[in-house]
């Protein structure tokens, strides 16, 4: 069986979620690749994952700048009603996603959707897949699939994203109707085919349950997946662990993500705990001119599923693929959310007892610390946080999700 996955050109997207599904596919013996942008060509390469490049979807940092995405409302430097470009002075990006977080999605279902779905259709005939799998915010496969009348499946890497859905109905009937098709009451919504929950069913509150849901447990032992980083096995054993960051797309997207960052580091020089922080890739800790705590180690990358596994606590702005590997680790967690879904994922956090929900806009060091100190002293958010992992590790592996992909066909 011959299955494509497609992937926005986002690292946090495809190196945590979609290369482990590819590669479990491939070891049961399926032809696999990955169709997504030719700025990802390098990680597919490292992980040994055929490439369908397409060439006419862009990178992020071009997403970030091109006015046909940016003046999409809610993306970082929209045009205003006036005409003029919004600073992040006059109007900060966080307090925009935090007012609709369902208007970002609306520039990935809308050109963005229509691009990967036209490349898509362009190879199709060349690379003649039986199924298409599909992350969840990426809506060209869904588009194509329906196109070319294959069987299709939804990797759900960040679950409150179905609360967007209604919001880009039109745009996606639109694309639909573009594309020839009839128009749909809940296009993009996978109510009849497979969506592959990388979290248990616990997590989902019920507004976002849906029948077609199955858990799987996201292994991954493709090179570098397992061995942790030399360069951490000597931390200091004496104190808690905190582990910081706020990912990989928060920094480019966000214009106060850089001082957020600055406020974990000295935070964490403030409580009892080693601190690890990861500053972005490609930034050299060299580099870093905010504050430097002895007790905290600055990194450009962290080793993060492996060092949540002995972390006590992390910290960080509840992005989906974080939040996951912390609920599979057992750990407690403190969010401070940006854009998006981070949102829903700060509230059920707290809802369900895992850790805390903290406001970006108005914690300083000294409130964030003590809101660290109290997780790191309370009991109950880690035997919460286990509980999860318990019910995480039992769902089904990789090789169940590639038999329920290999039955869509």
């Amino acid at each position: 069986m011959r299955v494509l996955l497609t992937c926005l050109p986002l690292y946090s997207h495809l190196v945590p979620a979609v290369i482990p599904a590819a590669r479990a596919l491939g070891r049961a013996g399926h032809q696999v690749a990955v169709a997504t942008a030719p700025a990802m060509a390098g990680e597919l390469g490292r992980a040994g994952i055929e490439h369908l490049p397409l060439p006419n979807v862009i990178d992020l940092a071009r997403f970030l700048t091109d006015p046909a995405y940016t003046n999409l409302p809610g993306m970082p430097g929209a045009v205003t009603e006036a005409g003029g470009h919004r600073s992040a002075a006059a109007e900060p990006s966080v307090s925009r996603a935090r007012s609709d977080p369902g208007e970002g999605v609306r520039a990935y279902a809308g050109p963005l959707a229509r691009i990967f779905a036209e490349d898509l259709l362009d190879a199709a005939p060349r690379w003649q897949p039986d199924v298409i799998v599909r992350e969840c915010n990426e809506f060209g496969g869904y588009l194509a699939a329906e196109r070319l009348g294959l069987p299709q499946a939804v990797l759900d890497i960040s679950p409150f994203s179905a609360r967007n859905l209604p919001a880009v109905r039109d745009i996606l009937n639109a694309q639909r109707a573009g594309l020839g098709l009839d128009t749909v009451d809940t296009p993009g919504r996978p109510d009849r085919t497979l969506l592959a929950a990388l979290v248990p069913q616990q997590w989902y509150p019920d507004d976002i349950r849906l029948p077609s849901a199955r858990s799987y447990r996201l292994d991954d032992t493709g090179p570098g997946a397992i061995a942790l980083d030399p360069a951490f096995a000597n931390l200091p054993d004496d104190r808690p662990l905190v582990l910081a960051g706020l990912g990989t797309v928060a920094l480019q997207a966000i214009p106060e993500a850089p001082k957020l960052l600055e406020l974990l580091v000295a935070a964490l020089g403030e409580l009892p705990c080693t601190g690890v922080v990861a500053l972005g890739p490609g930034f050299d800790p060299a580099d870093w001119t905010g504050p430097r705590p002895g007790n905290v180690r600055l990194t450009s990358f962290a080793p993060q599923p492996q060092l949540l596994h002995s972390a006590d606590l992390f910290l960080s702005h509840g992005g989906f693929g974080g939040v996951r590997e912390a609920l599979r680790a057992g750990t407690p967690m403190a969010v401070l959310p940006l854009f998006g879904d981070q949102q829903d994922n700060a509230d059920r956090v707290a809802e369900l007892g895992l850790g805390t929900r903290l406001d970006p806009a108005v914690v300083d060091a000294t409130s964030l610390a003590e809101a660290c100190a109290r997780l790191l002293d309370d009991p109950a958010p880690r035997h919460r946080a286990a509980s999860m992992s318990r019910r995480m590790l039992a769902c089904p592996g990789t090789e169940a999700l590639a038999e329920d992909i290999a039955a869509l066909a």
